[in-house]
């Protein structure tokens, strides 16, 4: 919405002398002599969905066609129409992700929604090892999920209480309390009360994986539900294809099912498990999808010597697994959709976390500790003497 809102502005920023040395230093030829109707198709090489040649004739057509009128009466007052209503979802969205948002737009430098957008700046604002940097809306409530499950995991809960206490309290602080003001529905928004965002309460906006991932850890700890708010099935973004989406569902059914509930929506659930696809849209890429989804195979009752998807991603993992007992993916099979190692087949420790949890949550300590031991070695052998591990790109 912000792009196509700014699009539909014609706006253009103030021409700086930093913006002049931009241009001189991103284009191969003079700024002013490009012609921008013959680059339009023209994009890096990770372009993700190549278009078809009709999507570029009907996008060709209503740039020489179409846009000409929009921008002269009486054709301006639609487009007019149309600015005031992605304005009106604009701030809609500001208010109710209590103006942290995904991404803004052109606003008053003296108006109330600039200001208020000014002071969550900070949550923007992430340290690295190399300095300050800029990031998207934060990830607390993710980070501190996976947190909680490693030390959990690590059976120390009476030299810890103190810490698992405080990431308890933060898990039901960040609860959403509240669905989206008003008509949400109108405002194409989803049900979000009792689900967990990607950051913390204020974002507002649930998200499908984040809350099953808050919803395990009350489960596992067995937390007193008690202080938490009832969590709707309908708060995960089901689609009809079986699959589910990060934040709003692509077809409106609903999904949720655990262990204490083993008859609650079962046609739904075998459907999901059916059709479920391995490939990890968040991470990189297959190796992540496979730890996901052998863990939610396992949590379904399935096991590795009567489900064919779980033998299929064990014999992915075993079969991609490097020399020093690690695996490593590149980045380029996201766009590709094909799995691509890393360069020089070297190892990624994340991607070996990842890959040795699906290994485990699949069963594989039951058939053969070895590739266990040696993933479970190379993360070991990693560590530095702080306790942390070393930061890796892929």
């Amino acid at each position: 919405m912000p792009m196509s809102y700014l699009y539909g502005k014609r706006f253009v920023g103030l021409i700086t002398p930093l913006v002049l040395e931009l241009r001189e230093e991103l284009f191969l030829q003079p700024y002013n002599k490009i012609n921008w109707k013959k680059v339009r198709h023209l994009c890096a090489k990770d372009l993700y969905y190549p278009h078809p040649l009709l999507q570029d004739l009907m996008w060709d057509s209503l740039y020489i066609c179409t846009e000409p009128l929009l921008t002269r009466w009486p054709f301006n007052k639609l487009r007019q129409k149309a600015l005031e209503v992605t304005m009106k979802h604009i701030h809609y969205e500001d208010e109710n992700s209590r103006y942290i948002t995904i991404g803004c737009v052109e606003k008053d430098p003296n108006g109330d929604y600039f200001k208020k957008h000014l002071a969550r700046i900070p949550d923007y604002i992430w340290v690295g090892e190399d300095g300050i940097k800029m990031q998207s809306f934060g990830s607390q409530e993710w980070d501190t999920g996976f947190a909680l499950q490693v030390l959990l995991a690590c059976n120390m809960a009476d030299e810890i209480g103190p810490t698992l206490k405080k990431g308890h309290e933060f898990l039901k602080e960040s609860q959403v309390k509240d669905n989206p003001s008003g008509d949400f529905k109108s405002m194409y928004c989803h049900i979000s009360k009792g689900s967990w965002t990607f950051s913390d309460q204020d974002h507002g906006w649930q998200v499908s994986d984040c809350t099953a991932e808050g919803s395990k850890k009350l489960l596992v700890q067995r937390w007193n539900l008690n202080d938490y708010m009832i969590l709707s099935t309908s708060c995960f973004p089901y689609s009809e294809n079986g699959g589910l989406a990060a934040w709003e569902p692509a077809g409106a059914s609903e999904w949720l099912e655990h262990e204490l509930y083993p008859g609650h929506r079962k046609k739904e659930i075998e459907n999901f498990i059916t059709n479920a696809a391995r490939y990890g849209n968040w991470g990189v890429c297959f190796t992540y999808g496979s730890w996901f989804a052998l863990g939610g195979l396992a949590a379904t009752g399935k096991t590795y010597h009567k489900c064919f998807a779980i033998r299929r991603g064990v014999e992915f993992l075993l079969g991609s697994q490097r020399n020093d007992g690690g695996w490593g993916e590149s980045y380029v099979s996201c766009p590709d959709k094909k799995y691509t190692p890393l360069e020089g087949n070297r190892s990624n420790l994340v991607h070996t976390a990842w890959a040795l949890m699906g290994l485990i949550s699949s069963g594989q300590a039951e058939r053969d500790m070895t590739p266990l031991h040696r993933a479970a070695k190379l993360l070991i052998n990693s560590q530095m003497e702080d306790g942390d591990f070393p930061q890796q790109s892929s």
